[in-house]
């Protein structure tokens, strides 16, 4: 490795990605199964799991514009600052009040990805992004695949969930001292608009973190919701189909198959393999294409597909290899899709949109945990049911709005 390669600014924010994932892998698979430990029903664990994103809903926006006006690397020092914090008190939880209260921080500030992301749209062209993107979703899975197998092991020890949850903490507070040292400190165009509007206030302030009006957080009139609701309702679609099946899909194995904690981690992070090697691929396919909307069109499709087939089968092994699919249009659909918002968008918006789109999906995290719970309470096959239908919605959404907007380009040509 080359003394530039070590020195590109994108493979720390890469290195950052892995570390937050693999921080997060380690605790989320272990809530659902504290909170049954602490008497919850699968509901009620479920309504606990819809607090991250309820918070979410309203906090992702916000923090994205946020970040258009302060600089990325400001705003994710504090994002992982507070999730450091959020996930050590999951370990003090010994009651299902106190579980629920852990969530709420981790729910306002847990945008590091999103951010990550609005840097690496800053710092490349949009003819890279679908590439870098992939790279980034690529190895930030590669947490998930050692995160679920290092928690299934730790867990099983006495004081186990404390332990995880401290380790998780830890590694986010190391991820704090790489964004210090590592990160570019990169403005967006937005940011600098404002500072050129503002330097009589920056002089007075005499630092560039605060050098707006804070009303400008929440202004979000100037964006074209006609180009973007398409995506944004695909979005939360495709989201909530594949959390209604993955947000009591560890309680589902733990139920339907007995499965035990460490064997949990393993599929996990077999399910991360995939989610892996798919994001690796996610340019070379997006250039085999040369249409990012036709792609992501049949991913939602095979996403649809590997639904239906959930709801017929009732066999452990067979759960496994269908999460290869659904794997790969899940993180296929991650890369493409923001490639697509971002394509769409301008450049002092990514900050807004990305965070728009996080929102988004927050109500499908919001929805998903607590409507899984009681659909799982009427049948094991009841979250892919609905899930397929959700899908299936997000393919007849796309598919008539992008064929009516082939069509109104060709009239527009003659």
């Amino acid at each position: 490795m080359t003394w530039r390669k070590c020195t590109d600014p994108t493979w720390a924010i890469y290195t950052s990605g892995f570390l937050d994932f693999f921080g997060v892998s380690m605790v989320i698979p272990l809530i659902s199964n504290h909170a049954r430990d602490l008497g919850a029903s699968p509901t009620m664990a479920g309504f606990i799991g819809s607090v991250y994103g309820c918070l979410q809903l309203f906090s992702s926006p916000v923090v994205g514009r946020w970040s258009d006006m302060s600089g990325r690397k400001y705003c994710l020092l504090w994002s992982l600052f507070f999730s450091a914090c959020g996930y050590m008190s999951l370990g003090f939880s010994t009651s299902l009040i106190a579980l629920f209260l852990a969530r709420i921080p981790l729910g306002i500030f847990k945008h590091s990805q999103s951010i990550s992301k609005s840097l690496l749209a800053d710092m490349l062209p949009k003819d890279k992004q679908s590439a870098v993107h992939g790279h980034f979703n690529s190895v930030s899975s590669i947490g998930f695949i050692l995160g679920p197998v290092v928690s299934g092991h730790i867990v099983e020890m006495a004081g186990g969930f404390y332990s995880v949850t401290f380790l998780c903490g830890a590694i986010f507070m190391l991820n704090g001292v790489l964004v210090w040292c590592c990160f570019p400190d990169v403005k967006s165009k937005s940011h600098d608009l404002v500072r050129d509007e503002s330097s009589t206030s920056l002089q007075k302030l005499g630092s560039d973190e605060f050098n707006f009006n804070p009303k400008q957080i929440f202004q979000f009139k100037s964006l074209n919701w006609s180009a973007f609701w398409d995506l944004f309702l695909a979005r939360f679609c495709l989201g909530l189909s594949l959390l209604l099946f993955r947000s009591n899909f560890s309680l589902m194995l733990r139920e339907k198959f007995e499965v035990s904690p460490k064997g949990l981690g393993y599929v996990i992070s077999y399910s991360g393999i995939i989610s892996a090697l798919c994001g690796m691929l996610a340019g070379h396919i997006s250039r085999l294409y040369q249409n990012d909307q036709r792609l992501y069109k049949h991913l939602a499709i095979l996403m649809t597909l590997t639904m239906v087939l959930f709801v017929f089968i009732s066999t452990f092994w067979w759960y496994v290899l269908l999460l290869i699919p659904l794997s790969f249009a899940s993180m296929n659909l991650r890369v493409v899709g923001t490639s697509i918002l971002i394509s769409k968008g301008s450049k002092q918006e990514i900050g807004a949109l990305i965070g728009l789109s996080q929102s988004v999906m927050s109500i499908a995290r919001m929805v998903a945990p607590l409507l899984s719970g009681v659909l799982l309470e009427i049948s094991p096959s009841g979250p892919p049911s609905v899930g397929a239908g959700m899908a299936a919605l997000a393919v007849l959404v796309i598919s008539v709005k992008w064929q009516r907007g082939k069509e109104q380009s060709r009239l527009k040509q003659d």
